[in-house]
């Protein structure tokens, strides 16, 4: 396994155990369709959403803050496949679409992104 799939993958389960530390149940992981993947998908209990998340895990910010690589490609690649996924669950519920970085040491959480780079 690549060395850039290893630490994505590791990054995806700290960002879940971020989530779950916080009070978020965890619905599915690597959700995928056609092209389009949800990295995690997530309920907040407080306030009653689905959470659709992007993980970004880097070990070092010497190109940049990792979330800057989410762009509106990424961003309406994301609204798609969760369109996907409520339908598939029967999920009428509000959601949104959040951003979790890892770097080593720091896990940040950019709630309710609607924003996204060229």
């Amino acid at each position: 396994m690549p060395h850039n799939f290893r630490l994505g993958r590791a990054g995806e389960q700290q960002a879940a155990d971020y989530l779950t530390q916080k009070g978020y149940q965890v619905l599915a992981t690597n959700f995928r369709f056609k092209k389009g993947e949800l990295d995690l998908v997530a309920w907040d209990p407080e306030l009653q959403e689905l959470v659709f998340v992007e993980v970004k895990t880097r070990e070092t910010n010497f190109y940049g803050h990792p979330s800057r690589a989410v762009d509106r490609a990424k961003l309406r690649s994301m609204q798609y496949t969760a369109a996907v996924f409520r339908r598939k669950h029967r999920l009428d519920k509000d959601y949104r679409f959040d951003i979790i970085t890892v770097l080593p040491g720091k896990t940040e959480h950019f709630k309710n992104i609607t924003w996204g780079r060229k």
